[in-house]
This record gives structure tokens, C-alpha cells and sequence, in this order.
């Protein structure tokens, strides 16, 4: 879609928030360095226009975390069910999805939201601040959908798996979510933001991730978000058996570091493909992208300018 069709059109994170700050962000920041030009512009635009907006040029990881915020608050409550999709599967010994078993919530769960949300962008309303706020869903959902405990019912997405992290008690999702972010890749500020976004991008431009970017890619047709929303998922909850919870966790025990050493590389290749889909998904629906394409409009240093990141 053209920026002056979307201009006429628009009338000018706790132990639930999957990544946490960081990581969503980092999502975000990734899609960002593989956006068309014009693709950029159009999405600051439709953020400015947002009536909640503060910010002089909002990003896209301006508002990456913004639905975990509404959906704590007394007029989003009814958006919890969208993070997630609750696979009713027996782990570790079977792992799988199935949207019409597993997404029983009031609304739907994450896979329609991201089909939902997708489509108000495709045919974007003339009310600024529903068509802002279809993007930041977008954007957040795209995240939520990569972490595994975000795909999996079992102990309440892990929420019900009692550890502890440095000593001190933790639920297993958290651990997921933010603490081995913040053990390994660092704070969340812009420092932390900017390390990890270049490595994740030099990964998929010259590195482990530049072959394996088409498969991350084999469904991505924005007309098609149901079913490529179902595969991500399905994708992701794979990962429950495969490692996620392949070990026996015990009440109040020490994570140990082997555990931790063999997620961080999942989790950075988990937060590396919401960023890839995520561009591709922005580019179609806002540039001239197909299907299955990744932009490589990714310039010498980062697009984003750090110092308009709220931290």
C-alpha cells in the first residue's frame, strides 16, 4: 500500500509479557533495519497520528511493549488472551497445535489477533487511533508468538513451573521471558538494544542465519495470516519438546547453567525470526513486497535513533 493511500485512508510486560522489554523491542529494531524507505515513513506517520502518542518521530520500538501495558490496564484486560495460544498437548513427549482445540479464549488468542489486526491494516479505518493501535498489536504479536512458553498450556505456559534464578524463586516463563535476556545480552536501554540488534543483523545478513531466513520466511503471505500464524506457532511450540521442557524441573531448585546455556542461542534465533517476519509482514502491507521476501535495505549503522527509545 502506498503512504498516500494509507494518509487518505487514516483522514491525514510480568511473568505473561513474552521477551520483556528487551526483547520485544529487539524484535522490533530488527524488522526496522529490514523496512523499505518509504515503508518507515509510513508507519511513523501512522504512529504520530496515534491521539496516545508523546513521542516527536515514533518507531516501531517506541510501541513494541505497549500491549503488554493495555492489556494490565482496567480498559485492555479484555486483549489477554491474544499473547498467547494454549497448545493442549502433552510435553515433553508430544508437542503440537491445533487452532481449533487450542484457541478457545473469549476473542481468540494470538494467531487470530495477529490475523485480526493484519487485516484492520490491509483496509485501515479513518479513525488515527484504531489503525495505531492494529500496528502496535501487530508488532507485539509478532514477538509473543515466538516464545515457546507463549505457545503452550502445560503448567500455564510455565507460569506454574517453580525455579529459581540466582538464588532467588522464579516461574519458569520469567526466567524464559526476561532473565536470561538481561543474563546474557544486558540491560534494557538503548546500550543493550543496540549490541543485540547489530548481532542479530550481522547473523542474518553474512552469518548462521542468512540460509535459514527463506524457511522462516515459507509462509508469510499477509492474505494468508491465519494459517501462516497456525505454522509459526507450530513452529515455536516444537521447541517445548525439543528442549524447553525436555528437562525435569524441580519446586524451588536451581535453573542450571547448562539449561540456561543451550536457551540463549534459541532465544536469540526465536527474537531473530520475529524481526524477519515482522519486516516482511510491514513490507507488504505498507511497501511493494512479496510474499517470502526479505527487504535488504539495511543501512551501514542502525536506523533508529536511540535517543528517542523510551526506557
Amino acid at each position: 500500500m502506498l503512504f498516500s493511500t494509507v494518509v487518505a485512508a487514516l483522514g491525514l510486560a510480568s511473568s505473561a509479557h513474552a521477551w520483556g522489554q528487551l526483547g520485544h523491542k529487539t524484535v522490533a529494531n530488527v524488522a526496522l533495519q529490514f523496512l523499505q524507505p518509504g515503508v518507515r515513513d509510513t508507519l511513523t506517520a501512522i504512529l504520530a497520528a496515534d491521539g496516545h502518542n508523546r513521542l516527536p518521530n515514533p518507531s516501531i520500538v517506541d510501541v513494541a511493549t505497549w500491549a503488554d501495558g493495555f492489556s494490565h490496564s482496567p480498559e485492555g484486560t479484555w486483549t489477554k488472551g491474544f499473547h498467547y495460544i494454549d497448545a493442549k498437548d502433552d510435553p515433553p513427549l508430544r508437542c503440537d497445535v491445533d487452532l481449533s482445540r487450542d484457541c478457545r479464549g473469549p476473542g481468540g488468542c494470538v494467531v487470530t489477533a495477529i490475523a485480526n489486526y493484519t487485516d484492520q491494516l490491509i483496509h485501515p479505518s479513518r479513525n488515527v487511533d484504531e489503525t495505531a493501535q492494529a500496528l502496535k498489536f501487530v508488532v507485539h504479536f509478532l514477538g509473543d508468538i515466538t516464545q515457546p512458553l507463549h505457545t503452550e498450556n502445560f503448567m500455564h505456559g510455565g507460569n506454574g513451573i517453580n525455579v529459581k534464578w540466582h538464588g532467588k524463586k522464579a516461574k519458569l516463563h520469567g526466567v524464559w521471558d526476561t532473565g536470561m535476556i538481561a543474563e546474557f545480552f544486558g540491560s534494557d536501554n538503548a546500550t543493550g538494544l543496540d549490541s543485540w540488534t547489530k548481532r542479530i543483523v550481522n547473523e542474518i545478513k553474512n552469518g548462521s542465519y542468512k540460509d535459514a531466513v527463506p524457511e522462516w520466511l515459507s509462509c508469510s503471505d499477509i492474505n494468508d495470516a491465519v494459517n501462516c500464524a497456525t505454522q509459526w506457532a507450530v513452529d515455536t511450540n516444537k521447541l517445548i519438546c525439543d528442549f524447553v521442557l525436555k528437562t525435569t524441573f524441580h519446586k524451588n531448585e536451581e535453573l542450571p547453567k547448562s539449561y540456561y546455556d543451550d536457551a540463549i542461542p534459541i532465544i536469540q534465533r526465536q527474537v531473530a525470526k520475529g524481526g524477519v517476519r515482522l519486516a516482511s509482514w510491514l513490507n507488504q502491507i505498507f511497501g511493494t513486497a512479496e510474499p517470502g521476501s526479505l527487504s535488504l535495505y539495511e543501512q551501514d549503522r542502525l536506523v533508529l535513533q536511540l535517543s528517542e527509545v523510551e526506557f
